[in-house]
């Protein structure tokens, strides 16, 4: 008699499905608290609570108002890597984050800005800027009463080591007075492009936590040691203790970051680095670290980085080592929970267009100037067209798994080409599918296609255009594995096939060498006056099935590279 394998016990990574990067995780008595990146995109800073690691829920957001100014910042830059801390002494909360403004030849510039609330749900201070040294700063409370700033500190001169060094700064919030910066460490490991410095005190010694080899397959987290804040660090002897990609390599002053050669088919999460840790109430010690899931048989991340658990305990010398053998990161954790449910992940407009916090817009935030929940839905008036980095009318939701139907109906009145209202598969204003309803001379009359923007063209595609009476407009996406497929009704009509299935694994970060991830969302355009609007009365994206994240035992390279 033969049995079938025992399924996997425990909970599931990624715990925060979906464009969810740069996790910091914060203990404040019995509640957790998780802080992802949200770079161009607004609210800011993701905030996400828990009572047991294993249930997860987006409570809010840092910054939702105009406090922050990221129009025409470039894609993928703007809200960079937060850093959720507690103060010991009065259990005040403490956010530091990153405005990366500009990346170009390499020279970052980049601004970073400390705010503190009583509540994770705020009301959050008004932004303290600190320093513009490099990225990646974090925040440190002393049990001494101090208060450090630990920064990347960006490196541009020829002939010097490249990213830089971490730096330490003392900082008193009080007086908003930040002290010199103090380099204190280049790296545990010699993978290069060092990152995301944590400080934690543990014993009387001080660990500083890293992430190092590139934010792609070369990814780690890393741990060094000092009896001193600001050293000098002692490396972890193993080097990374947490890596999807567990060969040693030399990877110092090698600049591409997403380093596809050291795609590890053996791993169960890909990408895994930049650490975050905290202990549990029952002492069990935990790193929060992005990861991510390329399509089977691809390395092409469509979801982008997301947010993965890993249990680690410490040895006998004092060093962090994950419960489980080697430094791989694990699918399934041991704790109590189940895979995240399907049904969890849906996200939908509410009555009167009411919006959850799972809704985003780019670079400025949803307001009543060109976005209005009203009695009969949202509505939307058009601004900038997509690729525009200033005043977009886009209201989107992350794609948080591989298979998802989206659905939304809308009624616009477009009465020139330049005017277009409908819903997007987006990455950023260099990629994205639109199918949109506008006005052709050619028809005389509305039409509804769908057009493909991507980098490597010269201008949008149409691949499909067809003329359409006047009235509410369905439209459907049904995203799977990779292809997205567009269809459209009218008002108590029959389906209508939009397109056919279509390639969307162009729209990822191993493509695009981007670091968000795609968003589903209702999109209104109008260069002809700003005056175009849309009145979406409904909006759903649904996961209707759990996927299988296996699907495909061939976990070969990738098929699917920039052109």
């Amino acid at each position: 008699m033969t049995f079938a394998p025992e399924p996997p016990r425990g909970l599931r990574n990624p715990i925060l499905p979906g464009f969810n990067p740069d996790p910091s995780i914060a203990r404040r008595g019995d509640d957790y608290y998780i802080a992802t990146s949200t770079f161009e995109w607004l609210p800011a800073v993701q905030l996400h609570h828990s009572t047991d690691l294993a249930h997860w829920e987006l409570v809010g957001h840092a910054i939702t108002d105009r406090r922050i100014d990221l129009r025409g910042i470039h894609p993928s830059g703007g809200v960079w890597a937060p850093c959720l801390s507690v103060d010991p002494e009065d259990g005040r909360f403490y956010l530091v984050f990153s405005i990366m403004k500009s990346q170009t030849v390499d020279v970052f510039d980049v601004d970073n800005f400390v705010i503190w609330a009583d509540e994770i749900t705020g009301p959050w201070s008004e932004p303290l800027y600190v320093n513009s040294v490099g990225f990646d700063s974090s925040l440190f409370h002393d049990d001494d009463g101090s208060k450090w700033l630990v920064t990347l500190e960006w490196e541009t001169r020829p002939g010097y080591q490249h990213p830089g060094s971490i730096v330490a700064q003392r900082f008193d919030p009080a007086t908003g007075e930040v002290g010199a910066p103090v380099r204190i460490h280049q790296g545990t490991s010699d993978r290069g492009a060092l990152e995301a410095p944590h400080l934690y005190k543990r014993d009387g010694r001080y660990y500083l936590m890293t992430a190092e080899g590139g934010t792609g397959y070369g990814h780690s987290v890393c741990l060094a040691r000092a009896e001193r804040v600001c050293g000098p660090y002692e490396s972890d002897p193993i080097g990374p203790f947490l890596t999807s990609a567990p060969q040693p390599y030399f990877g110092r002053d090698y600049r591409d970051f997403l380093r596809p050669e050291f795609f590890n088919p053996d791993a169960p999460m890909q990408k895994a680095g930049h650490g975050s840790l905290v202990e549990s109430t029952d002492g069990r010690w935990w790193v929060a670290h992005l990861s991510s899931r390329p399509l089977p048989g691809t390395t092409s991340c469509v979801l982008g980085r997301e947010t993965s658990l890993q249990e680690v305990r410490w040895n006998d010398d004092g060093w962090l080592r994950m419960t489980t053998p080697g430094p791989m990161p694990q699918e399934y954790v041991d704790l109590p929970g189940e895979d995240i449910s399907t049904s969890d992940l849906d996200v939908e407009m509410g009555a009167a267009g009411a919006l959850s916090p799972h809704f985003a817009s780019l670079r400025a935030p949803i307001d009543p100037s060109w976005c209005v929940s009203a009695p009969e839905g949202l509505r939307v008036r058009g601004r900038d067209s997509l690729h525009s980095r200033f005043d977009v009318s886009l209201v989107a939701t992350r794609l948080r798994a591989f298979t998802a139907v989206a659905e939304t109906t809308f009624e616009a009145a477009p009465v020139r080409y330049s005017q277009a209202a409908g819903m997007t598969l987006f990455y950023d204003d260099r990629n994205f599918l639109f199918a949109r309803v506008s006005w052709s001379e050619q028809y005389e009359s509305r039409t509804i296609a769908l057009v493909r923007a991507r980098t490597v063209d010269e201008f949008d595609e149409v691949l499909v255009e067809q003329p359409i009476p006047d009235g509410p407009v369905t439209v459907r996406l049904q995203v799977d594995q990779g292809l997205a497929t567009f269809a459209w009704r009218p008002e108590a009509g029959a389906w209508h096939d939009l397109g056919g299935s279509v390639d969307s694994q162009f729209m990822s970060d191993d493509v695009i060498r981007g670091f968000t991830g795609q968003f589903i969302g209702m999109a209104v355009v109008d260069a002809l006056g700003k005056s175009l609007e849309a009145t979406f009365t409904d909006f759903a994206v649904r996961y209707p099935a759990a996927e299988v994240r296996d699907a495909a035992d061939d976990r070969r390279l990738p098929t699917h590279t920039t052109p």
